[in-house]
């Protein structure tokens, strides 16, 4: 994949480490947040099992996996990774928290548990999530923001609306912004500004040639994302459709 090096972006604050392990429109994005305590999976696209062996990152510290919303390239791994603690003998409990409403993970974790009811030696711990709950894993402070998401097809057309979250991480006086994949949106403006580091998608190059209803409803182009990641004392791109 000719832009797949520019997928893998990094990181470091006081209290909390970030590493986009790999994000792509269309393909996979795949997320890891690391403090002290552990680490949060952010969505778990396919290849994520892949991806966190290559960057030699260990899987005991996973204390928690975030879904922004239910498309494959954003929950496709979920599975492999689900299967991979099984066979590691994991014991301690997986909480996971998507949307409400998010079908293609309730039933993806519905379906390992019935392939392997008698032999997940841990306990799926499954939170849909509520935008005015907050959640708390490993130190580590998670706000979801409802977003704007639909889903589209190659042909232009824009689907229906889809539960999505963006979500807001903090560790003491650090906090981080995962937009998710959002159209430009009140919820995902007020969920960046002023945090240390916001991670935006910017599926499109620009937005000269892009209808303003697919850019409130389905993804951002570059322009208004680095337009919204200014409000931000830092940013990196992600989703970005292989240019």
């Amino acid at each position: 994949m000719d832009n797949y090096k520019d997928t893998a972006q990094a990181w470091h604050g006081k209290n909390i480490d970030v590493k986009v392990l790999f994000s792509i429109a269309g393909l996979a994005t795949q997320i890891w947040i690391e403090n002290e305590q552990g680490s949060l999976l952010i969505d778990t696209g396919d290849g994520t099992l892949r991806d966190i062996v290559a960057n030699k990152l260990d899987f005991k510290k996973i204390r928690g996996v975030l879904y922004t919303h239910g498309h494959f390239d954003h929950i496709g791994g979920l599975h492999s990774i689900l299967s991979f603690l099984r066979m590691v003998g994991r014991t301690e409990p997986l909480p996971i928290i998507a949307p409400d409403g998010c079908i293609e993970v309730s039933s993806t974790i519905d379906n390992f548990i019935k392939c392997y009811t008698d032999s997940i030696p841990y306990d799926i711990l499954y939170n849909k999530g509520n935008p005015d709950d907050y959640h708390e894993i490993s130190g580590m402070i998670i706000k979801p923001y409802p977003v704007v998401h639909c889903g589209s097809i190659m042909n232009g057309r824009i689907l229906d609306q889809i539960p999505a979250f963006g979500y807001r991480i903090s560790c003491r006086d650090e906090h981080i912004a995962i937009s998710g994949d959002t159209g430009d949106c009140p919820a995902l403006r007020e969920l960046v500004r002023d945090t240390d580091l916001a991670i935006i998608e910017a599926s499109y190059k620009d937005s000269a040639n892009i209808s303003k209803d697919i850019l409130k409803k389905v993804h951002l182009s570059e322009d208004i994302a680095i337009e919204i990641g200014k409000t931000a004392k830092k940013y990196m791109l992600v989703h970005k459709i292989r240019r």
